[in-house]
């Protein structure tokens, strides 16, 4: 089997073109022979008209007295010996012959004349034949008093054989020649139409996880062969973006797992380095140590989840419920984290709002709303959650009067591990996030059909709208 695609468009161009010539190329042959033998016949048509009408001049100018031999004799010497002279000529009147042409051709047309006229007699006038490599026409005329005549005009096929002949060879020589140089063009076309696809190919295989900045060459944008550079270009792109993404992630979580570790060992350290501590020593050692590892608990439950997320093995469990009330229980258990930084936490009036939703996802979301706005308020500061409703859509708000997030930090803050210090720092070492609570809302707002967005932050505050459909199919 032909694995080149060149080689298989190359044939199939030949195929399809020998077919095209094939049967075009016999339909004009067919045509030029048929052509050639009309002409022929019309030339011995011609020949027995023109001589017919001579003999009715010739035997009205005896008054249609003389019997009519003498006649067709002086028109076959005169007449049509000058202006036929490559036809042979017979007259015959009930098979017999009463004048012909007088040269040696016409002794064969007589021959054959007279074989052939009982044939010919109920034919359609003239009537055309060919015998033994012979041309042959017969045109009967009937003449007033002299009865019914039968004029019988031959002409040798062989010049006609000689022009088919040469047609033949021109078309068994052209045509094989001209099928070889479709083939050579239509390999040179397959070749050249083809070169963006080999260059497509080599440099995909160039390109690694070192080099994705390198892009297809785009020949020609308008065709499809450009079209597909440029897919594979935004391919790359996003190629690019995923592994560099991947890149940061991975530098972002070894950070984040190594300060809570790099502290927790060195509380360790301290306090194993003297041998005689007291009880508090020990307690304050594991206290700092506890705090570590719930901060290193929480980064790696939250990897872990969104790397369940991407894999797409969190499945949603929708159930009925009453949004209002989530949210005033979120609201609830977000006032006590309140209280500890002097933050008052407020829930505006609610109506009644049935969603069909995973309600511990939506608990989860919403909860990492109100602790970033905790956390990033200023002390006496207040942080208020409300809800709304717009075409089979509840909106959920969410409002702090901290101090804002910076315009330049904006586009960054639903990355992964990204923070946007110091307008929005952490509050301490130990209660701070990784930096992954709003990549982990936005993801449970859109896993059911929602989106959270970011609509203001300026000195004034922050405010975030999560949407979530009124149903989940």
């Amino acid at each position: 089997m032909i694995k080149s695609i060149r080689a298989r468009l190359t044939l199939w161009y030949v195929a399809v073109f020998s077919v095209i010539l094939a049967v075009s190329g016999f339909v004009v042959f067919s045509q030029l022979v048929e052509s050639r033998y009309q002409r022929l016949d019309s030339r011995l048509e011609l020949a027995g008209r023109v001589l017919a009408a001579s003999l009715k001049h010739e035997i009205e100018e005896h008054e249609g007295k003389a019997p009519g031999e003498a006649s067709f004799r002086s028109v076959l010497i005169t007449i049509h010996q000058l202006t036929f002279p490559a036809q042979a000529v017979t007259i015959l009147q009930a098979n017999r012959t009463v004048g012909q042409k007088p040269d040696s051709l016409a002794r064969t047309v007589a021959r054959t004349a007279i074989q052939e006229s009982a044939a010919f007699t109920q034919q359609t006038n003239p009537a055309h034949w060919s015998e033994h490599g012979w041309r042959y026409s017969a045109l009967r005329l009937s003449l007033p008093v002299h009865g019914e005549y039968m004029i019988v005009s031959g002409e040798s096929e062989q010049e006609t054989e000689r022009e088919v002949a040469t047609l033949r060879r021109a078309f068994l020589v052209g045509v094989p020649v001209a099928v070889l140089l479709s083939a050579l063009g239509g390999y040179w076309l397959a070749r050249k139409s083809l070169a963006p696809v080999v260059l497509i190919s080599q440099t995909v295989e160039s390109i690694t996880s070192r080099n994705l900045e390198r892009r297809v060459p785009i020949l020609n944008p308008a065709d499809e062969l450009g079209l597909l550079a440029q897919t594979f270009n935004r391919l790359l792109e996003r190629l690019g973006t995923a592994f560099e993404q991947q890149r940061r992630f991975m530098a972002d979580a070894s950070h984040e797992l190594r300060t809570p570790v790099s502290v927790a060992h060195t509380a360790t350290e301290v306090t194993l380095d003297q041998p005689n501590r007291t009880e508090g020593e020990y307690r304050e050692a594991l206290q700092i140590i506890d705090g570590q590892l719930r901060r290193l608990k929480r980064v790696v439950e939250d990897m872990f989840l969104l790397a369940r997320a991407d894999s797409g093995a969190v499945p949603l469990r929708p159930s009925k419920f009453y949004l209002d009330e989530l949210l005033a229980d979120t609201a609830a258990a977000a006032r006590v984290l309140g209280e500890k930084l002097s933050v008052n936490v407020e829930a505006a009036p609610m109506e009644e709002s049935l969603c069909c939703a995973d309600e511990s996802l939506v608990r989860q979301m919403v909860m990492i709303l109100l602790d970033n706005a905790v956390k990033y308020s200023l002390p006496g500061g207040r942080v208020s959650i409300r809800l709304g409703r717009r075409e089979g859509l509840y909106e959920i708000f969410v409002q702090d009067n901290g101090p804002g997030i910076p315009p330049d930090a904006q586009p960054f803050i639903f990355n992964r591990f990204y923070r946007a210090d110091p307008a929005r720092s952490r509050s301490s070492a130990t209660s701070g996030g990784a930096g992954l609570g709003l990549s982990i809302a936005r993801w449970i707002a859109e896993c059911h059909h929602g989106d959270l967005r970011l609509l203001s932050a300026n000195s004034s505050g922050t405010v975030f709208c999560a949407t979530l459909p009124t149903s989940v199919a």
